[in-house]
């Protein structure tokens, strides 16, 4: 649903433009600068100059225009006549794929020309990483605040424990959202049969309960204290209010998710609940009406009224987002074991395992970010003293 949404308002942006200059999807003459898509891809040119659109998104527009084109001559939608020159050229190329243990292959895929060049992964400003989006680590004393906030109770419980999975796993949203109640209550039945263990490992991807991302099997590693906040949560009155909600496809059963809105519906709809809900002989909730699946937006505005709720007492205190916090769990890997004294190749290992990168390049960002946010500091500090002192003032 998430990129039937974005296509089409891809698509209502390129019908805007037609409207605006009076052209038709059909103007496609024989000259082929001419011809719509040619010159609607210009149009976005001039709107990365000067207007300072991301390359990436406006591609992704460009994408959809071609699909579009793709799809209404397969579909026989206009005459073979009606679209003889060709709004756009394919063309071959090869793209460098990773496996999971970051060796890469290439591969041909088919593109078209109406994509800007641009780089796919472009270089995070400072401050930033790049980990499956651009990300922001929290500092330290942010981590306080943001604590301080929880005791304040500035968060939903749902919200708090999220936050919390997140910061001391690493997990991404859609693992977070889909934990499933069997899930933890498996982690702490492990860590029963081996109370010497202060750790229990949930496994998302295919074929387990939570999902992760592109389906890669993924190890997330729970401190106990945690595994038992969760299970209190599950056995709480409030929790069990929201699993006999309507809404709630799997009701009070361990198949349903940990986190459910005040409405009985999951933050983020799990691959699993999409393919039950297909089952014809399905043993859940044949009641629950009809829904749109749910992509995060319900946690992200949760985020947002938290982040607002802070800044009223600290109004420095910047945005995040909730993808920020995997960041924020990766570098306090690194700074700890940093202070204690860890070499580099073990702080290497420990935090591509435990954030599952693909690419060895993602990891390495972490070991260098604060490296090379205290370079910049310098060199501003350098600068600044040598303008001082060029300009005569101390």
């Amino acid at each position: 649903m998430k990129t039937l949404s974005a296509r089409a308002i891809h698509l209502k942006y390129f019908l805007q433009y037609l409207e605006h200059t009076n052209q038709h999807f059909l103007d496609l003459p024989t000259q082929y600068q001419q011809r719509v898509p040619r010159k609607f891809r210009a149009f976005l040119q001039i709107v990365i100059e000067q207007h300072g659109f991301n390359a990436e998104y406006i591609n992704n527009i460009l994408s959809s225009i071609a699909n579009f084109y793709n799809y209404i001559q397969y579909q026989a939608l206009v005459s073979p006549s009606d679209i003889e020159n060709k709004p756009f050229r394919e063309r071959k190329v090869s793209i460098p794929i990773y496996n999971n243990v970051g060796l890469s292959r290439n591969i041909s895929v088919i593109t078209n020309d109406l994509k800007l060049k641009s780089s796919r992964k472009p270089i995070p400003s400072l401050g930033k990483l790049r980990d499956g989006g651009s990300l922001r680590p929290l500092s330290f004393e942010e981590q306080i605040i943001v604590s301080n906030a929880f005791d304040e109770s500035y968060a939903s419980i749902e919200l708090e424990l999220m936050m919390l999975v997140a910061l001391k796993t690493g997990a991404r949203q859609q693992s977070v959202c889909t934990l499933s109640i069997g899930c933890i209550k498996s982690a702490l039945s492990f860590l029963e049969s081996n109370s010497n263990l202060e750790q229990a490992v949930i496994n998302t991807g295919y074929k387990y309960k939570s999902d992760s991302k592109g389906g890669r099997i993924n190890r997330l590693i729970f401190p106990k204290n945690l595994i038992h906040r969760l299970l209190t949560y599950i056995e709480c009155e409030r929790a069990e209010y929201r699993r006999r909600k309507l809404n709630s496809f799997y009701g009070d059963t361990e198949d349903n998710y940990v986190f459910l809105t005040r409405d009985g519906n999951p933050y983020l709809t799990a691959e699993r609940e999409l393919a039950d809900r297909n089952n014809s002989k399905s043993i859940w909730n044949t009641k629950a009406p009809v829904m749109a699946p749910k992509n995060g937006q319900s946690l992200r505005n949760e985020l947002t009224r938290f982040i607002e709720k802070i800044q009223k007492t600290e109004p420095d205190f910047q945005k995040f987002s909730f993808h920020d916090l995997r960041a924020t769990y990766g570098m306090n890997i690194v700074r700890n074991l940093r202070d204690k004294d860890y070499p580099d190749s073990k702080i290497f290992d420990h935090v591509r395992q435990r954030l599952n990168h693909r690419q060895l390049s993602t990891t390495e960002s972490y070991l260098k970010f604060d490296s090379e946010i205290n370079e910049f500091m310098d060199i501003q500090e350098t600068f600044g003293i040598t303008f001082d002192k060029d300009t005569g003032h101390v």
